[in-house]
């Protein structure tokens, strides 16, 4: 009760923040969905249905909510068009018959009707309950996987820009699709369980707190995502962020009249701007401001720093980082600093990124690479 309280107040929370408002829309509906199956399962597990019947089967077509409307939450919260155009409307067919279904076969029977139905067993009574409720958790784990893949290319595609992640990366939304799938895994698990034993388990009880922590994480981590896209971020050329190198990026790189000259010009312009300028030492270096220093257009940059180094923008600038802890690591005062306070004087804005970054260029962690100098 108290989860599904709490999703209430998240989702007006939710409906108010200015930022990424359509993605923050839908997720407030998606919590609102998914606090009222809360509720729902203390009506049922206290028996509540026998003296208030009218509300049983509100929240049968919820499951074929939550799929769909995480996607599009990533999807939304992903891109730098926050537009909800008509063809996204396919995603709920699935929720919209489950709807219907309900409306022919049980919404509309009396409230003693129901309560019989549900002593004799609903699935046994109405006909083709059985696979609609084997369909959810299969509907669920596809939008899950969905969601996955969306959320991992985003990941992938804004380090094509941005020099540091760790502040607009979609990892939360990643951990908390993670989270959804095991809830569906422990649906999955109960179904099968009690398909192939004779003494039933009833795990109602774990889904519904599960489902509740999923809101409070859901409700806390949304609302620290800032807002991901702004203009200046935005290659001008394109109204995109650039790609990862792909096929489509190739193609457009083949089609950006940039001459192998101009080109090579370009890259030593770019190399002595790191090396004299450092430029990298600045936390939050785009590709935008980058290319506004060597006054060529975010196309073209991302374009010979893709082709040219065969990088993409982030591993671009964080090897020069990487350096710059090397290099002043071997300083005669580098041991009365920390290894972090370095890491932040370099460049780097958080001790993760700095971990995982520095072993990628050098295989060894910031404490072995020490270690090893000394």
């Amino acid at each position: 009760m108290l989860g599904a309280g709490q999703g209430i107040l998240l989702a007006v929370l939710l409906f108010t923040k200015k930022i990424n408002h359509t993605a923050n829309v839908f997720l407030a509906i998606a919590i609102i969905a998914l606090s009222i199956d809360v509720f729902n399962s203390a009506y049922i597990l206290f028996n509540y249905y026998t003296a208030f019947p009218h509300f049983l089967g509100v929240t049968f077509s919820f499951p074929f909510l939550y799929g769909p409307i995480f996607y599009l939450y990533a999807k939304l919260l992903s891109s730098n068009d926050q537009t909800f155009y008509k063809k996204l409307y396919l995603h709920f067919i699935p929720f919209i018959v489950a709807i219907i279904y309900a409306l022919v076969f049980f919404y509309f029977k009396t409230g003693e009707n129901k309560i019989e139905l549900v002593k004799l067993g609903i699935e046994n009574s109405l006909p083709g309950l059985e696979i609609i409720n084997y369909l959810k958790p299969v509907h669920g784990i596809i939008y899950v996987i969905l969601t996955i893949i969306l959320v991992r290319e985003y990941n992938k595609k804004i380090k094509s820009s941005y020099s540091n992640i760790d502040q607009i990366n979609l990892d939360w939304l990643l951990h908390l699709t993670i989270g959804l799938s095991l809830i569906w895994g422990i649906v999955i698990f109960s179904y099968v369980y009690n398909e192939f034993n004779k003494e039933e388990i009833e795990l109602d009880f774990l889904i519904y707190i599960a489902a509740s922590v999923l809101i409070y994480s859901i409700g806390y981590l949304s609302l620290r995502q800032p807002q991901i896209f702004t203009q200046s971020f935005i290659d001008t050329e394109n109204k995109t962020l650039p790609t990862e190198n792909n096929s489509n990026q190739r193609k457009s790189y083949k089609q950006s009249g940039l001459k192998a000259e101009e080109a090579e010009l370009h890259l030593n312009n770019l190399i002595k701007l790191m090396e004299n300028e450092k430029p990298y030492l600045t936390t939050n270096l785009t590709l935008k401001d980058l290319a506004d220093k060597l006054n060529i257009s975010t196309h073209n940059l991302s374009e010979i720093i893709n082709t040219q180094l065969n990088q993409n923008f982030y591993d671009f600038v964080n090897s020069y980082r990487v350096e710059e802890v090397k290099r002043k690591l071997t300083e005669d005062d580098s041991l009365k600093f920390s290894l972090i306070a370095i890491a932040f004087d370099s460049g780097f804005n958080s001790k993760s990124a700095f971990n995982s970054i520095f072993k990628k260029h050098t295989n060894v962690t910031p404490s072995q690479y020490r270690n090893q100098l000394k």
